[in-house]
């Protein structure tokens, strides 16, 4: 075993695997070190027994009301939203039941083995079927704008699932070990006779390096097959969801300092700053600090233009 190749995460990683081989899948534990023991060995865990059957739930019934609600927005619905297979983007503003996985303990035991104390909130997702669907996504790496010589994860995912995730039912596609492969095997997808399907059940998380290749299946059953996706990276990478722009201004008041760090609102040195104007936060000239947003950007000749953030009033 041997120390991540950047200090950010205390991440001890395997040996290389000879050729493009892969592992067989971990069983699903309730053990945290297991877990993190499978993320190490085969880029891949299930920690089961995480959610309660009133957090699968609850979970469960907002998701689908909000797949619903953005259904019913006819012309304005985002993309997608008419097929067997929904995805909810941006979650971070649909409610706190989806936010609060985020600060989990079990969020900081895997996503901060992998990537250290620091990491950000890339994008919270969900996803259902409606009806049976026959498409397969192909093979991919989450963290395929990484380099494939990084040998270590920038990226991972964890899955909270709210159904039983079996091959009928449309369970994700894996490739386990795949985190292990040289360099030469990280560029194109490998066939899919190497991947196999997972199998755990409601209330688990499923967690993976960014590295493994992976891909969403077909549902032959059509079976609802609801989960959330906290999608995490390394402090100094591009979020996938440009929250900046995007989150309410509302839920950033609402969140914790955990929370705000996690979404952005902390700097990494110099990297997420709000720069030449004044706001009530203290800036260190080199280390980390809490960002907040000013009333006024400058602009030319001194001109103070009113920040304008996005908020929960209703649109016209």
């Amino acid at each position: 075993m041997q120390s991540a190749a950047h200090r950010q995460t205390k991440y001890v990683a395997a040996p290389r695997l000879e050729g493009p081989t892969p592992l067989p899948l971990p069983a699903p534990t309730r053990d945290i070190d297991q877990a993190r023991a499978d993320l190490t060995e085969h880029g891949l865990c299930f920690l089961t027994g995480v959610l309660s059957g009133a957090e699968v739930e609850a979970l469960r019934e907002r998701l689908e009301l909000q797949a619903a609600a953005e259904r019913s927005l006819g012309e304005l619905a985002p993309p997608g939203t008419e097929g067997p297979r929904q995805q909810l983007s941006n979650l971070v503003n649909k409610g706190k039941v989806f936010l609060d996985l985020v600060e989990r303990p079990e969020t900081d035991a895997l996503a901060g083995y992998l990537l250290g104390k620091r990491f950000l909130v890339s994008s919270l997702t969900g996803g259902l079927f409606h009806g049976v669907s026959s498409y397969v996504q192909p093979l991919h790496r989450d963290q395929g704008q990484v380099p494939a010589t990084a040998d270590f994860p920038a990226i991972c995912n964890l899955f909270w699932l709210l159904d039983d995730f079996t091959p009928e039912r449309g369970s994700t596609w894996v490739v386990p070990g795949s985190h292990r492969w040289a360099p030469e095997h990280m560029v194109q997808a490998p066939s899919r006779d190497l991947a196999v399907q997972i199998e755990a059940p409601a209330g688990s998380v499923f967690a993976w390096d960014g590295r493994v290749w992976h891909s969403a299946a077909a549902n032959p059953e059509g079976h609802p097959r609801r989960h959330v996706s906290t999608f995490y990276c390394l402090p100094w990478m591009r979020q996938q969801e440009n929250w900046g722009v995007t989150c309410l201004q509302e839920v950033l008041d609402e969140a914790s300092p955990k929370l705000k760090a996690r979404m952005g609102l902390r700097t990494y040195g110099t990297l997420g700053m709000v720069s030449g104007t004044r706001t009530g936060a203290e800036a260190a000239s080199l280390g980390n600090y809490d960002v907040e947003f000013p009333k006024y950007i400058i602009g030319e000749e001194g001109a103070l233009h009113p920040l304008r953030r996005v908020s929960r009033s209703v649109a016209e």
